[in-house]
């Protein structure tokens, strides 16, 4: 099928940074990708589309084909705002009930079962945490037994304890802004107020996506309506889109359009480890029996924050309706193809660079192109037929 028209629904992860910065980061990296990749695609202005989306228009082209795109941006960063705590004791504080109900659950050792990076990922900025505090403790205290010995006044020693606590501390805040740590801390604290279902907002919010992609499926015209989720963006999208059939279980029947889900660095195990999270378990379960879904799952295993080249539907104990053509397709971006090596080892240094390449721009063409899969002439699985899902894909041990 030559995709003339495409519609595309957008489902971020947990960032609080809305429809703007992600049309400029679009049209940003279209740009740079179409330098590489051959594909001419022209950003539009960004509007307001309704209560919960932002949109955009893509012009694209390559040789005779043209393909004209309505990119729409599903808002929930209005509620990642309302529950992205800032102070630093309460993150801790929100982290470590998420840790307990991870631990007493069983779930946390489940997640090591499925993928050991996210585990770590998991713990890193907790251990860095506390090392920053053991270190700023020591300098405090160092710093009061030197004044001691040198039998100055004890409020003397104080002072210069504090200074010494006080400079560590801040020297931790200035490399947790480097890494991007908290922004770990938040998500898993945020994933486990989901799986237990105490977030009303953003089921409520999640039903009106569900609302809105059934009315907009209803009346298109166009020839592939592809949803995309990214990171915690992923758990979403599933939700949606399962959501969806609930209200219209003749969705992906229609003869017009192909409906296809694109999840892009995965992270749904966080929530369907969960034994609470029994309703989601369903929602993967209703993805999983659906006969017309194309879906592909992209992940890299150089993504620490992801669950590289797991099965989302098999690791949260659902049955595969069809073992011989499992859903999801699993496949890898292969970003170390896409870069020269000291580009691809600058990148790889940096989680946060990496979880987001999958909706950045290469250095060079390959298989992987988010911008050819969004406003390409193919649609998605035709795109990618001719390779295998990644099955028994064996992760480098922890101890080796």
């Amino acid at each position: 099928m030559t995709v003339k028209k495409r519609h595309v629904f957008y489902i971020s992860g947990f960032d609080p940074r809305g429809a703007a910065f992600y049309r400029l980061l679009y049209q940003r990296e279209a740009a740079k990708q179409c330098a590489v990749g051959g594909l001419n695609a022209q950003v539009g202005p960004r509007r307001r589309s309704s209560d919960i989306s932002s949109s955009w228009q893509i012009q694209s082209g390559v040789g005779d084909q043209r393909t004209a795109i309505h990119y729409e941006f599903l808002h929930w960063d209005d509620i990642v705002r309302a529950h992205w705590v800032r102070d630093e004791i309460q993150v801790l504080a929100a982290y470590l009930r998420a840790f307990w109900i991870y631990l007493s659950s069983g779930a946390l050792s489940r997640v090591l079962k499925a993928s050991w990076p996210p585990f770590v990922t998991a713990l890193f900025p907790l251990a860095i945490l506390l090392t920053v505090l053991g270190l700023a403790s020591g300098a405090a205290v160092g710093a009061y037994q030197l004044i001691a010995l040198a039998e100055m006044p004890w409020w003397v020693g104080a002072i210069a304890g504090l200074g010494a606590f006080g400079l560590l501390i801040q020297g931790g805040r200035l490399l947790e802004r480097r890494m991007n740590s908290y922004w770990l801390l938040r998500i898993y604290a945020f994933s486990a107020q989901q799986g237990l279902g105490n977030l009303p907002d953003l089921d409520a919010r999640l039903n009106e996506m569900a609302r809105h992609i059934v009315a907009k499926a209803s009346n298109s015209d166009a020839d592939e309506i592809l949803i995309v989720g990214h990171s915690t963006g992923t758990i979403m999208a599933t939700i949606v889109l399962a959501r969806a059939l609930a209200i219209d279980p003749e969705l992906l029947q229609q003869q017009r359009s192909r409906i296809s889900l694109l999840t892009l660095g995965q992270c749904i195990p966080i929530v369907s480890l969960l034994p609470q999270a029994q309703q989601f378990r369903d929602a993967l379960s209703t993805l999983a029996q659906a006969e017309k879904l194309d879906w592909i799952d992209f992940t890299a295993p150089t993504d620490g924050a992801c669950f590289a080249l797991v099965d989302p539907i098999a690791v949260s104990g659902i049955s595969q309706v069809n073992p011989d053509e499992p859903k999801p397709k699993l496949l890898s971006p292969r970003f170390a193809r896409l870069f020269a090596p000291a580009t691809y080892a600058k990148i790889r240094r940096n989680w946060y660079r990496t979880h987001f390449q999958y909706v950045m721009a290469s250095e060079k063409a390959g298989e992987y192109d988010y911008f050819a899969i969004t406003a390409g002439h193919l649609t998605l699985a035709e795109r990618h037929q001719s390779l295998p899902s990644v099955q028994h894909y064996k992760r480098p041990k922890v101890f080796s």
